[in-house]
């Protein structure tokens, strides 16, 4: 969207009463097919997935050496810290492995704690209930591991593995290890996840923004010569983009729509490139394209602006911004600790033994707050990845898996989570579902009761994770939608009101902020195409409105990022934004 310059034609907003020939129309949704058969990602996975495994692999062999068979799968759970920095520029990846490792040990001490006093009030009185201790447990931390990771609009896995391993934690007491020995232990593991994950920055300091760039090159030119529609191919390149943007930003190359690091130059000429060719291309797309169904982890990015994009706005604002009952991270939240509580508790009234399992299960179909029907789809990958991964613990239990036979199993596991986890859910749970089972100590179980007892718990995760999708909060989704307009108003004010006040190049926050709750406000939008269609077709209008008032004003502002703009451009500015009020 080119900015105009003052003086010219007002800025033409679309009718309301208008419902043919928008600029942009309203999106058709594919089909459950599409969904269900999607690969979300076209990026190679397994320099990254070695690195998985290699993080639980060498620090496993040096305790099996020293005699620790039991800790090797402690030093695993710290070890899933190499898979959270992964993508990121190796300026940004060693803080983003060092916080979530730290999350990571922390949950598993925490969990320790509680499985030990959960353990031994058990041995008390034998009262099977005693297990609620482990079942809200990790019914909090999955709550609000979901609100953290959504208000930040995180990528894969989010607080998955976080959770995975605080609940598994709780089940560790019955191998006899000290609460502290457990955090100790998964520290070592995130350790090794620092190092191997910081190793290659040892040989080319550029690599990880250099192989995104690559993936965008290589998945625009697929989308290209593609039979449209091809919607995959379509996400596949947008997630490409939304990476190759986010890895530039972490290497310190681009900040605040400007590129900063001459050296680097040549990579953000080709993004740039990459991304007007995405967008021609997208633009042939049936009504829009609709990728944004084919993942419940949307990509935030806007194909019609080819400029270097904003930088995410501050952790603060991105938390405070969310607390709101009608914001996408608690609507996420509430439906996730319905969904958990429900199948923790039923499950234990049934007499199984792993309520963390219920909730892990329930967690992973909803994490992200998906649309009812992604959701639904989603849940049937649960279920069939779950079941597949289930026989290959039975595979691992047959075996009798121990010392550097365990290892290897885990080290397997983690690779294929690792390879999987942007490409596609149930290949990704096929995996993931053994090592949650071997960090429960499910080895020391009989088969058929760890079989019988999982499956049950994950259809009861399923169940009520549909039950959350489809009834709870249900109109949710047009409050939240309502709700960012007016975010998005608001920012376009404050926006206005530094460009009065402020010098040139001054205006950051304001103008980040705003591009911020412009993507939510698509990202919302979409969401009302697929659960209330009608709703969407009433607020299309609005939605095109705010969205070329807003970037008209941010296109503006940076074509003029280096002289004062004059208040007549300004009041230009001001009634283009008012214009757009009149369709709220």
């Amino acid at each position: 969207m080119n900015p105009e310059t003052p003086g010219q034609e007002p800025l033409k907003q679309p009718r309301p009463d208008q419902n043919t020939d928008l600029p942009e129309p309203i999106p058709a949704r594919p089909s459950p097919w599409q969904l269900l058969t999607a690969f979300h990602s076209s990026a190679p996975r397994w320099p990254g997935a070695l690195r998985a495994a290699l993080a639980v692999t060498l620090p496993g062999l040096l305790a099996l050496m020293l005699g620790f068979e039991n800790e090797i799968m402690l030093i695993a759970a710290g070890g899933f810290a190499v898979i959270y920095g992964e993508g990121h520029a190796y300026r940004a990846r060693w803080r983003v492995m060092l916080i979530a490792g730290a999350l990571i040990a922390l949950s598993a001490t925490a969990g320790a704690f509680v499985g030990e006093s959960m353990f031994q009030a058990m041995g008390v009185d034998g009262s099977h209930w005693w297990l609620l201790l482990s079942a809200f447990y990790t019914i909090i931390i999955a709550t609000i591991g979901t609100f953290v990771q959504n208000a930040l609009r995180l990528p894969p896995p989010g607080s998955f593995f976080i959770v995975m391993v605080g609940g598994g934690s709780t089940m560790v007491a019955k191998l006899g290890l000290n609460p502290v020995d457990v955090g100790l232990w998964a520290m070592v593991g995130v350790a090794a996840a620092l190092l191997i994950g910081m190793f290659p920055a040892l040989f080319n300091h550029r690599h990880p923004q250099e192989q995104a760039v690559k993936t965008l090159e290589q998945a625009v030119a697929d989308f290209e010569a593609a039979e449209k529609p091809a919607l995959a191919k379509n996400h596949q390149a947008e997630t490409a983009l939304t990476n190759a943007w986010g890895a530039l930003s972490d290497s310190g190359a681009v900040r605040a729509g400007q590129l900063l690091d001459e050296k680097q130059r040549d990579l953000v000429d080709r993004v740039t490139t990459a991304h007007r060719r995405l967008s021609q291309a997208s633009a042939m797309l049936p009504q829009g394209g609709a990728t944004e169904e084919l993942t419940d982890t949307p990509n935030y990015i806007d194909l019609s602006r080819t400029a270097i994009p904003m930088a995410r706005p501050s952790v603060s604002y991105r938390i405070y911004r969310s607390l709101h009952p009608d914001s996408h991270a608690s609507i996420t939240a509430i439906k996730v600790a319905v969904a958990t509580t429900l199948a923790a508790v039923i499950g234990i009234a049934l007499g199984f033994d792993r309520p963390d399992w219920a909730v892990v299960s329930a967690l992973l179909m909803i994490q992200w707050g998906p649309d009812r029907i992604p959701g639904t789809i989603r849940g049937l990958h649960r279920m069939i990845g779950s079941l597949i991964g289930i026989f290959l613990f039975a595979l691992f239990h047959y075996l009798e898996v121990e010392g550097f036979t365990l290892l290897l199993a885990l080290a397997v596991c983690q690779f294929g989570a690792e390879f999987f986890v942007t490409r596609n859910y149930a290949f990704t749970v096929i995996f993931t579902t053994p090592l949650a089972l071997l960090m429960g100590d499910s080895l020391a179980s009989p088969l058929g009761e760890v079989m019988f007892g999982r499956s049950m718990e994950i259809l009861l995760s399923i169940v009520f994770g549909l039950l959350a999708l489809w009834f709870i909060l249900r109109d949710s989704g047009p409050r939240h939608h309502d709700r960012l307009v007016r975010r998005a108003f608001d920012a376009m004010g404050a926006a206005t009101g530094a460009l009065l006040t402020s010098r040139p190049g001054r205006q950051l926050t304001e103008l980040r902020d705003l591009q911020y709750e412009l993507l939510g406000e698509r990202r919302a939008v979409q969401t009302l195409v697929n659960n209330h269609p009608e709703i969407a077709k009433e607020r299309w209008n609005t939605h095109l409105a705010v969205q070329l008032a807003g970037y008209s004003l941010l296109d503006y502002v940076t074509a003029s990022a280096n002289r004062q703009l004059s208040f007549e451009e300004i009041a230009e500015l001001a009634r283009r934004i008012r214009t757009a009020r009149e369709y709220n």
